[in-house]
């Protein structure tokens, strides 16, 4: 039996003729004699049938199960309840299931071994029960538990290999004039590089342009593969050192360690601040640039920062376009040291500086190892050694009770370079749930004057001035509460002092809550003494619905005792499109600033462009670009979004435009049918579906969803079964212009059933493309053949086209 499906919304729908079927299927159980149901297969009374208007062959057809057509089907495997993985399976001609070498891999059943390439699997495990499901493509198994084979860690079920060259781009433009004066800003982060057989080759730089000054940093060249038998990674060229419990250093060299520690080692950090005005923010770590963009006035947040490393302390530098320009620094014990991941690592290479500073870039050789003594009790240890410096480190993992966790590291370091030092350096952390309303973490670090990091004696020897203006001790305290309508409060403070005698403290608060759909939230920062000077800021703002997408906000920002106010309106449109308007007072000079900015997704590119201008003739543009490309095999495709080192290549047939979600979000295909998927989980899942509505309406698709499985460093090759089709609803008439009986039965000439005549004389096609010679046959046993035509070339805009019919009685 033919089973007509169609594709909507991303579910398999039957037509409207299979209702019928269903119908008739009822009608003829309910005619059969009990005792029919005593045999093997019932026989049916012919002429009981044909005085009810049922075809006595449809009866026969429709006593069998759903089954699949014969030969080979991709289908979703479920054994006992549970999704194994998608995979081809072959059936023969009674739709009986070949449970070949790959099924069983795949099942992770037990190989009869019988040498067949259909294994009688059935024969050794007769309990076993096989439910194909043709109408969600899906193949259920129940098998009894010792035809499982016992689980292992088995990573062959991922894809590997593949090649393919990325660029990933992040362009900033700012251009901004007040009276006769104007500046201009640009920045370019860039990534290059390539996959192939499973290693990821990459080079990370900035580039900055200031008023004609251009700048350059290299920040990385690397490449890295990971061996999944052995649960390791290896790093090679330009990287950063990893040890678990000493600070990092940017070395050239080789480095091994386990895939869960790289993937756990946490070097992005979040970044907060506000901005007076649209302002520049560059991002800076042991004097290296390793981070350019610009931001719209109001509270910032950097997220995903990349860090050298987790022990040395962030400057941020916030440039207004209104001429100031304000600095902060934000300590290492603020932005989390983290959890040291379970493993190991080993490296060896040369030390190597970020810009311009220079260095004696000395041999270096690191080891470090964590793993789980107690399930509550986590220990890492770490040495690292040159000519002239050497570290060791300690640290404790500890849950001591319920949604607590408490940190303590330790490293004793021997500086014999320049001036020669020798000291300790100690951190605690505690982070603690108190209940569901309250929860705290709260950081402190401290040295002796002895104590030096690996980069710190790379620069030679050090003044007086510069060993008295080290970091003594940092402390940094956060405390949040949350509550089901008042919304989350966070407060934090961070204080650190130098060996001088100077200190610095800076404060954060924030708070939000949505109460019917209004969004209430208010942040500040405040400077709390210390020679680092910075402005307080406080930030209130209400946004409100006005339908969907469209929502109006505003808006209180004082800062340094200059107040701004502020309404604004934006909408995202759709998922391509969205724009923003505002106007903002200032009290200082009782100008008013007026704001226009666009955001604009044009399936290939991000887009950002805003433009603002006030009453004393200062006028500002700020642009932005971000996405991708991948150069593969089929060509050049582009990525609206940053490309990862595990990605994937889909193609729709050759179909343009066509919408598919991600875990990185919407992406659509180029003039080729091509599409990236920027992001894939290595060694998980990561769902990929066809947004079925942006299909043309004469298409079909076997399956709208793939599960895509690849190792770290794959690139994947994804192709989503598309077939055109031509579907028709004929209104026939016999030779004599009579409407045909309903519920005769529409076949091909070699008696495939292929659907029924509807009411008023209408059969519904499901494609004309794949059928030959079709015959009508009624209740009566009359037979005629269906003739019809059509123009030339299908209307792709409709579901289904309309035409007359003949059915000719030969």
């Amino acid at each position: 039996m033919k089973t007509v499906l169609s594709y909507r919304d991303g579910e398999a729908v039957p037509n409207a003729p299979t209702r019928l079927t269903l119908a008739a299927t009822l009608l003829a159980c309910a005619l059969w004699p009990a005792r029919v149901w005593a045999d093997e297969r019932p026989e049916f009374d012919a002429k009981t049938l044909l005085q009810r208007g049922i075809d006595p062959q449809l009866a026969s057809l429709l006593l069998d199960s759903p089954r699949f057509a014969a030969g080979r089907h991709a289908v979703t495997l479920r054994v006992n309840g549970q999704r194994r993985a998608r995979v081809e399976v072959s059936f023969d001609q009674q739709g009986t299931l070949c449970f070949d070498h790959a099924l069983l891999e795949a099942a992770n059943l037990v190989n009869p071994g019988d040498g067949e390439r259909c294994n009688d699997f059935l024969a050794r495990y007769p309990q076993s029960l096989v439910e194909p499901d043709p109408a969600t493509l899906t193949v259920s198994l129940v098998v009894p538990t010792e035809a499982l084979r016992p689980l292992r860690q088995d990573v062959s079920g991922y894809q590997t290999g593949g090649f393919a060259g990325l660029l990933n781009y992040d362009l900033t433009g700012f251009y901004n004039r007040l009276g006769d004066d104007a500046s201009r800003f640009g920045s370019a982060n860039t990534e290059v590089g390539f996959n192939a057989g499973d290693w990821i080759v990459r080079s990370r730089q900035v580039k900055t342009w200031q008023d004609g000054l251009t700048r350059s940093t290299h920040l990385e060249a690397y490449a890295q593969r990971t061996f999944a038998s052995h649960q390791a990674v290896v790093q090679a060229g330009q990287i950063n050192l990893y040890n678990p419990v000493l600070a990092g250093a940017q070395i050239t060299g080789v480095q091994v360690l386990t895939e869960q520690a790289l993937q756990e080692q946490g070097q992005g950090a979040t970044i907060n601040g506000i901005a007076d005005s649209p302002a520049q923010v560059e991002v800076r770590q042991n004097g290296a640039l390793i981070h350019s963009t610009v931001v719209p006035a109001g509270p910032f947040s950097l997220t995903d920062v990349r860090r050298l490393n987790t022990r040395s302390d962030v400057e941020v530098t916030v440039k207004e376009s209104s001429g100031g320009e304000r600095r902060f620094t934000v300590p290492a014990a603020m932005l989390g040291l983290g959890l040291p991941a379970p493993g190991y690592s080993v490296a060896a290479g040369r030390v190597r500086t970020i810009g311009d500073a220079r260095s004696d870039n000395p041999w270096v050789v690191s080891a470090g190892w964590t793993g789980t003594v107690h399930p509550q009790l986590t220990l890492g240890s770490g040495v690292l050694t040159t000519s002239d410096y050497s570290a060791v480190g300690l640290s404790l993992g500890w849950l001591p009770w319920l949604d607590g966790q408490i940190q303590l590291s330790s490293q004793v370091a021997d500086a014999r370079a320049g001036n020669s030092a020798r000291g300790v350096q100690t951190d605690l952390a505690w982070s603690q749930r108190l209940n569901e309303q309250w929860s705290f973490s709260a950081a402190n670090s401290w040295r002796t004057a002895g104590y030096r990091e690996l980069e710190e004696t790379t620069y030679g020897a050090e003044t007086s001035q510069q060993r008295r203006s080290r970091y003594r001790d940092q402390q940094s305290l956060t405390l949040g509460w949350a509550h089901a309508w008042l919304g989350a409060f966070s407060v934090g403070a961070s204080r650190s002092s130098s060996f001088d005698g100077n200190s610095s403290s800076r404060g954060l608060a924030s708070w939000g809550t949505s109460v019917g759909g209004v969004s209430l939230s208010a942040s500040a920062e405040w400077q709390m003494g210390g020679r680092q000077q910075q402005d307080n800021a406080v930030y209130l703002n209400v946004s409100v619905p006005l339908g969907a997408s469209r929502r109006v906000r505003g808006w209180v920002r004082n800062s340094d005792g200059e107040q701004r106010t502020g309404l604004g309106l934006n909408e995202q449109v759709n998922d391509q499109f969205g724009y923003r308007l505002s106007a903002e007072h200032d009290t200082r000079d009782q100008q008013v600033e007026t704001t226009l900015g666009v955001s604009a997704l044009p399936r290939y590119s991000q887009l950002d462009f805003s433009y603002s201008r006030s009453d004393a003739e200062r006028s500002s543009y700020q642009g932005g670009a971000r996405g991708g490309a991948v150069l593969h095999g089929g060509g050049v495709t582009l990525s609206p979004y940053p490309v990862r080192d595990t990605f994937a290549v889909v193609s729709v047939g050759d179909m343009s435009g066509i919408k598919l979600n991600t875990p990185s979000g919407p992406v659509w295909t180029d003039w080729q049918g091509q599409a990236v998927v920027p992001q894939v989980s290595a060694y998980g899942r990561s769902p990929v579906e066809v947004h079925t509505r942006s299909l043309p309406r004469n298409a079909d698709i076997n399956n709208g969803l793939a599960m895509i499985s690849a190792g770290r460093g794959a690139v994947d090759r994804v192709e989503f079964g598309v077939s055109l089709t031509r579907r028709v609803l004929l209104t026939v008439s016999d030779d004599r212009g009579a409407p045909l009986p309903r519920g005769a039965t529409v076949s091909t000439a070699t008696g495939e059933f292929v659907t029924l005549v509807q009411d008023a004389s209408q059969v519904f096609l499901p494609n004309v493309l794949d059928q030959t010679t079709l015959w009508v046959t009624t209740s009566a046993n009359k037979r005629c053949e269906l003739r019809f035509n059509l123009p030339e070339k299908g209307d792709p805009s409709v579901y289904f086209e309309t035409a007359s019919a003949r059915c000719h009685t030969p």
